[in-house]
C-alpha cells in the first residue's frame, strides 16, 4: 500500500505486530501529523503529533524592555498577531497599573474585530471549505464554484483593511502601544473602508445562507467545559473566563486553574483544567455560552438558519465563524460611525515592578499572557498560554471518537484530518513557549 504524505513503521514486539503510520495534517497552520498505532492489524489507538520546532518565545523575552512584548509576540502567529499585542499589551498595562480610556479600548476592539474578519475567512473559505465539497484544495473548489472564492477573499480584504488602517500594515502591524497607539487613524480615513466593510457585510450573509445548506457529518464534543471570556457584549477583547457547567474564574487565577502537560509525541504542551477535566476553547464555546449578545444581525441571521446553542457538531464551526464575522463587521461599522479622533489621547503611565495578566479572545480561543517585571520594566519572567494548545485534547478525543470504528485507512486518515481542521489549529503558536528537559541524554539549565 503507497499513501501520499503517509510513513508506515512496523516493528515486532513481543510475539506482536506493530505498525504505526503518520499522516501529514495539510491545510492547517504548521506542521503536525495525524499517528495511527496497529496491533496486528487491530487500529489500537490514534495521536494528536505536533514536530514543529519550537520558537522559545519567552526566554527570548527575558531581560528584554516592556515594550518589545508587543512586537515579539505578534512574530508568534502570522494569522493572528493582533490576538498576541492586545493580551501583551493588557498585560503591561495590569502590571504598570494603566486603564485606558473607553475611547482606545473601542479602538482596540474594532482592531481585534479586524483580525477576527480576517482570520475566519482564511479559514472558513480557503482552509476549512475544501472538505465540504469532498475537493482536495480551494482550487478545485474554485473550478466549479468561483464565487465562493471570490466572496471570501472580499471579505477577508474587509477585516485586512481595518487591521491597516489602525496598525500600519496587515503583517505584524505596528502601532499598538502602552497605554494607547502610536498613531490615531483620522474619521476620513476611517470612513474611507466603510463601503468594502457593508459589502462584506452583505456577502458574509448570503454566505452563511448558502452554506448552511451543506451536509455537516456528525462529529459531537462529549460532554466537557465550553470555555470562553464573559463581557457586557459578545466577548473579545476582555473579562472573566466562565463555562457553560457554571465555572467563573478571573484572568489572575488562570494559571491556578488550567495545568498544562506535555506528551512524548508533541512538540507543544496540553491543558486541563484542574490538571484532569478536558475543556474546548474557540469560536464553539463563545456561542453558546454568549450567543445572546451577538449583534443583531449576526443573531437574526443565526436563527433564520437553525443555528444556536448548545451546539456540539463540531463541524458547524464553519457556520459560527461566519457568524463571528457578521459580528464583526456590524461592530465595525457602530464604531467607526461613532469615532471621533478629536478629544482621543492615550494614558500616560509610570513603570513599576510587578506581575500583569493580559486575556483576550483570538479567533481560535482564549489567549493568555502573564509577566513580571523589574522596576526598570525588564521582564523577568513570562508564560503564554495559546488556544491550540489547550484544544490539542479535544482535538484527538475528537478524531478518536470518529475513526476507531473504520478499517480503510484512506477513510480514517481524511476524516481525522477533517476533524482537526473543525479546530483550526495554530500549530505555530502551540510550539513557541516549550520547555526541553533533554536533549540527547543532556539536561538544559
Amino acid at each position: 500500500m503507497s499513501l501520499d504524505g503517509i510513513q508506515c513503521l512496523s516493528s515486532l514486539f513481543k510475539g506482536k505486530v506493530m505498525k504505526k503510520i503518520d499522516q501529514i495534517l495539510t491545510r492547517v497552520e504548521g506542521e503536525g501529523s495525524i499517528s495511527l498505532f496497529y496491533e496486528n492489524n487491530m487500529l489500537k489507538d490514534i495521536k494528536l503529533n505536533i514536530f514543529e520546532p519550537p520558537r522559545f518565545i519567552e526566554g527570548i523575552l527575558k531581560g528584554k524592555e516592556y515594550f518589545r512584548i508587543i512586537d515579539v509576540t505578534s512574530r508568534i502567529c502570522g494569522i493572528c498577531p493582533v490576538a498576541y499585542q492586545i493580551s501583551g499589551v493588557q498585560a503591561i498595562e495590569d502590571a504598570f497599573k494603566v486603564e485606558v480610556p473607553s475611547e482606545i479600548e473601542n479602538l482596540r476592539r474594532l482592531y481585534y474585530f479586524g483580525e477576527w474578519i480576517q482570520s475566519h475567512s482564511i479559514h472558513v473559505f480557503f482552509l476549512h471549505l475544501p472538505d465540504f465539497f469532498n475537493k482536495s484544495s480551494v482550487i478545485e473548489v474554485a473550478k466549479e464554484n468561483p464565487e465562493l472564492l471570490k466572496i471570501g477573499n472580499i471579505i477577508k480584504n474587509a477585516g485586512s483593511s481595518i487591521i491597516q488602517t489602525l496598525g500600519g500594515r496587515v503583517s505584524h502591524p505596528v502601532s499598538i502601544a502602552v497605554g494607547g497607539f502610536t498613531k490615531f487613524a483620522d474619521e476620513k480615513q476611517l470612513k474611507t473602508i466603510l463601503p468594502l466593510l457593508e459589502k462584506a457585510l452583505d456577502l458574509s450573509i448570503y454566505a452563511l445562507n448558502r452554506l448552511s445548506e451543506l451536509k455537516f457529518l456528525e462529529n459531537n464534543i462529549p460532554d466537557i467545559h465550553f470555555l470562553s471570556l464573559e463581557e457586557n457584549e459578545y466577548p473579545i477583547l476582555k473579562g472573566e473566563i466562565i463555562s457553560n457547567k457554571g465555572l467563573r474564574f478571573t484572568k489572575e487565577e488562570f494559571d491556578k486553574i488550567i495545568k498544562e502537560y506535555q506528551t512524548k509525541n508533541s512538540t507543544a504542551k496540553r491543558a486541563k483544567l484542574f490538571g484532569k477535566e478536558t475543556y474546548i476553547v474557540g469560536p464553539i464555546s463563545r456561542f453558546n455560552n454568549s450567543f445572546e449578545k451577538l449583534s443583531y444581525t449576526a443573531y437574526r441571521s443565526s436563527k433564520k438558519i437553525g443555528l444556536y446553542p448548545t451546539v456540539r457538531n463540531s463541524f458547524k464551526t464553519l457556520l459560527i465563524r461566519i457568524v463571528e464575522i457578521i459580528h464583526s463587521l456590524e461592530r465595525s461599522i457602530e464604531i467607526i460611525n461613532n469615532y471621533s479622533s478629536e478629544n482621543i489621547k492615550n494614558k500616560n503611565f509610570t513603570i513599576k515592578e510587578g506581575i500583569g495578566y493580559g486575556i483576550s479572545e483570538a479567533p481560535r480561543g482564549i489567549l493568555w499572557h502573564k509577566y513580571r517585571f523589574d522596576r526598570r520594566g525588564r521582564v523577568l519572567q513570562a508564560d503564554i498560554i495559546p488556544p491550540t494548545s489547550q484544544n490539542q485534547d479535544i482535538m484527538e478525543i475528537s478524531v478518536k471518537n470518529m475513526i476507531m470504528g473504520k478499517e480503510n485507512i484512506n477513510d480514517i486518515l481524511r476524516t481525522g484530518e477533517m476533524i482537526i481542521r473543525n479546530f483550526d489549529p495554530c500549530i505555530s503558536c502551540a510550539t513557541h513557549f516549550l520547555k526541553i528537559g533533554k536533549i540527547k541524554g543532556k539536561k538544559i539549565s
